[in-house]
C-alpha cells in the first residue's frame, strides 16, 4: 500500500539524513521523496534499513536540495510484496548481486531487509538488463554498514 508522510523543508544546497521508524516489521518499505514546491528538485540517496533488538524497524534516507531555492517535500513509500533468499554479509562488506527472471516481469523495485537485530544494510545502484532470450536480470549493490555480520533477504514489488 502506498503512503505519504510529513512536510519538510530544505534550503538550497542543504542535505539531511533522516530515519523513519516502525514499531514492528512492516515488510520492506520502498522509500522516496516527492518535492511539492513547484520548480524545485530534491535527490535522495543511501536508503538503508535496520532491524532493532526490540523487533522494531528503522529506515534511513538522505535528502538533498539540489536547486537554488528552498524546497518543501514529503516522504513517500510503498510496502514491497515478495521476499527471496537469505544471505549474509561480513561487517562493512559490499557485494553486487543479481536476480534473474525467465521473462521480463515488468519493472521491479528491489531492496533488502535485515534479519539480524541491530544490523544495518544499505542498497544502491539498482539496474535492469533485458537479455537476448527475453529473460530479465536485475542488479543491486548491498553494503553492510554495521560492525557485525548481517543476514538479509531480498525484497521487491512489481510497479508496472
Amino acid at each position: 500500500m502506498a503512503w505519504s508522510w510529513g512536510t519538510n523543508t530544505l534550503n538550497a544546497g542543504q542535505s539531511q539524513r533522516w530515519w523513519l521508524w516502525w514499531p514492528g516489521d512492516p515488510g520492506l518499505e520502498f522509500l522516496g521523496v516527492q518535492a511539492i514546491t513547484p520548480g524545485t528538485e530534491v535527490q535522495y540517496t543511501a536508503p538503508g534499513v535496520q532491524t532493532n533488538p526490540d523487533g522494531s524497524t528503522t529506515y534511513f534516507i538522505t535528502v538533498t536540495n539540489v536547486g537554488p531555492a528552498p524546497v518543501q517535500y514529503h516522504f513517500r513509500g510503498q510496502s514491497l510484496s515478495w521476499t527471496w533468499g537469505t544471505s549474509t554479509l561480513a561487517p562493512f562488506q559490499s557485494q553486487r548481486w543479481w536476480l534473474w527472471w525467465p521473462t521480463y516481469p515488468g519493472l521491479e523495485v528491489l531492496g533488502v531487509q535485515t534479519v539480524t537485530p541491530g544490523g544495518q544494510i544499505e542498497f544502491t545502484d539498482p539496474a535492469l538488463e533485458i537479455n537476448p532470450d527475453g529473460s530479465a536480470t536485475y542488479f543491486i549493490t548491498v553494503t553492510n554498514v554495521s560492525g557485525v555480520a548481517v543476514q538479509f533477504h531480498f525484497r521487491g514489488s512489481p510497479i508496472c
